[in-house]
């Protein structure tokens, strides 16, 4: 038996169907966040349960409403769950009489019922089913409630013989006439009293500039670099632990463990970083910022949808990227995907926070967030510059109902960032570093040298040399971290850490241009995989090219000025 689970966004799908399967699909406070069809089936059981991406009606929409609708119309299925916003009825109504219109066995599961009675929300479940001709089951996916006999739920599912008009304005008076029927509300309702103060037109957007500021200052300066430093001193502790073992070997040691523990020392940071905008997310947050910045990003030919998208990026680029299926028209995706790599992602954190450690010795995080903010406002710059006739789209954001951080579904994301990243430490970072090692001890022929100008290494990166040159950045092995960076980010810190103790020497000026280089560079294979599979193997290698002339021009540009302001007398 195969099920539909079908439902508009932000209204608990995900959250059911992690819970009926035991699947441990990413879920959030706001609308967008199931982007493809999950499958799984439910715990002990034979039945298949399908998660559809959210929908708002069974007409228009982006590309994740047209897989749903393909889903619903093509998919070979015995039942519908309707799941629906127990605190929002009527708009939930609207998709759900689409869907008895298709004449297939379906059952409403009226979700959320836990926060309608804080609200003081009474649906009249009965009246209901009735009018709807389909039983209804008020549930609540967060603390299983309504959860205990899934065989009722199975069996009970009907076709209704109820006649739906076909104009979305009687879709929508019908929808209204039911909830008036069956919905009791408190006397008065209004807007919460928080968005009064977070979506407010003139302290909204400094007080968004505060919570960002604060997050990179937990993340950056207050929390992340304590916990970096323990990080650092056990991987040094399990070093000199090795010391006369057989694997005190300089492959190993050097090769391999120095460079993984540099990074692995920078997990705190990343950890704390993913954290504060999965709790961001998580209360719901992150639509009020999409709002408040919609006419700023007007301004680049986009609107406060693409924030959300734009946000995340900050935590990885991959999700970031798949965010973007949320947004109905293709322009505004490619434009938001073009500009995703000016918002630099956790996995070069380590990276721009050892140069930061170069720029400021005494505060790293001021020069990391110097290269940060380098890099985004040269996104504003470029999306400006790049922006196609005075298009004026309209925008329409579903804000979801601010709540305290679900700590469970919290901590389940930042332990799947957290697996991100260390699988790829595992997967890439570690064989890139070995691979570096080897190259820098062998020759063309791959017989043994001592590091230097002999090695395989100092060949590829004087290869670099003519085109770092008129970046200011005279030492081949500049390029070699840059390369290091093609497979992932994180694997340009170790390297960089490898040749500072080797010692190379980098100054304020190449410090600054390697970093803002770095930043600009086209970003790893996993999200240009990401891009081919969205948009398009043409979009990703378009992506690719405009992002190697955006860094080389950028850090030209750079020198030039750091240059001229060298030599003004003080």
């Amino acid at each position: 038996m195969r099920i539909l689970l079908v439902g508009q966004p932000n209204c608990g799908k995900t959250t059911l169907f992690n819970r009926l399967t035991g699947r441990q699909e990413h879920t959030g406070n706001r609308a967008g966040v199931t982007v493809t069809c999950a499958r799984g089936r439910l715990r002990g059981r034979e039945e298949e349960l399908v998660d559809l991406p959210g929908l708002y009606s069974l007409t228009g929409g982006g590309p994740d409403e047209t897989a749903a609708r393909a889903a619903v119309e093509r998919e070979t299925f015995d039942l519908i769950w309707n799941v629906v916003d127990s605190t929002a009825l009527v708009r939930g109504l609207m998709l759900t009489l689409s869907l008895l219109s298709l004449k297939k066995p379906m059952a409403v599961l009226l979700n959320m019922t836990d926060e309608a009675r804080k609200r003081g929300i009474v649906v009249d479940v009965k009246a209901l089913s009735a009018r709807l001709g389909v039983p209804v089951y008020p549930i609540s996916a967060r603390t299983g409630e309504g959860l205990t006999d899934l065989n009722r739920l199975l069996r009970e599912g009907r076709v209704s013989a109820l006649a739906v008009p076909a104009a979305p304005e009687g879709v929508y008076e019908l929808a209204r006439r039911i909830g008036e029927e069956v919905v009791t509300k408190p006397g008065t309702e209004c807007r919460q009293g928080i968005d009064r103060l977070l979506l407010h037109p003139l302290w909204g957007l400094p007080l968004f500039g505060a919570i960002l500021g604060v997050v990179f200052l937990l993340t950056f300066q207050w929390v992340g670099p304590w916990l970096s430093r323990g990080v650092a001193a056990l991987m040094d502790a399990a070093t000199e632990a090795l010391t006369g073992t057989v694997l005190d070997r300089p492959w190993f040691r050097e090769g391999l463990l120095t460079s993984a523990g540099y990074v692995l020392s920078f997990l705190p940071v990343v950890t704390v970083l993913s954290l504060l905008l999965t709790v961001l997310e998580d209360v719901g947050y992150l639509p009020r910022a999409a709002f408040l910045l919609d006419g700023w990003l007007k301004r680049l030919g986009l609107d406060g949808r693409c924030a959300v998208p734009l946000l995340l990026g900050f935590g990885c680029t991959v999700p970031a990227v798949m965010a973007t299926r949320t947004l109905p028209e293709r322009e505004a995706r490619q434009l938001t995907v073009r500009l995703l790599p000016f918002v630099p992602c956790s996995a070069r954190l380590p990276f721009v926070l050892l140069l930061g450690s170069l720029l400021h010795r005494d505060h790293p995080a001021g020069g990391a967030l110097l290269l940060y903010g380098i890099s985004l406002l040269l996104g504003v710059a470029y999306g400006s510059l790049t922006q196609r006739g005075a298009r004026e789209p309209a925008f329409y954001l579903e804000l979801p109902t601010i709540r305290l951080p679900r700590w469970q579904s919290v901590l389940r994301e930042t332990g799947k960032h957290l697996d991100h990243f260390l699988r790829r430490a595992g997967l890439i970072l570690l064989p890139t570093a070995f691979l570096l090692w080897a190259a820098a001890h062998v020759d063309g022929l791959l017989r043994p040298v001592q590091a230097g100008e002999d090695s395989l290494l100092y060949a590829l990166g004087r290869l670099l040399l003519p085109l770092l040159r008129p970046l200011g950045l005279d030492d081949w092995r500049m390029g070699v971290i840059l390369l290091a960076g093609l497979g992932a980010k994180e694997t340009m810190a170790s390297t960089a850490a490898q040749f500072l103790r080797d010692g190379m020497v980098l100054s304020g000026e190449q410090a600054c241009i390697l970093g803002v280089v770095a930043l600009l560079l086209p970003p790893c294979l996993g999200t240009l995989t990401t891009v081919r599979a969205e948009l398009g193997a043409k979009e990703a290698g378009k992506l690719v090219v405009r992002h190697l002339l955006v860094a080389w021009t950028t850090g030209h540009i750079l020198h030039g000025l750091l240059h001229l302001f060298s030599h003004i007398p003080r």
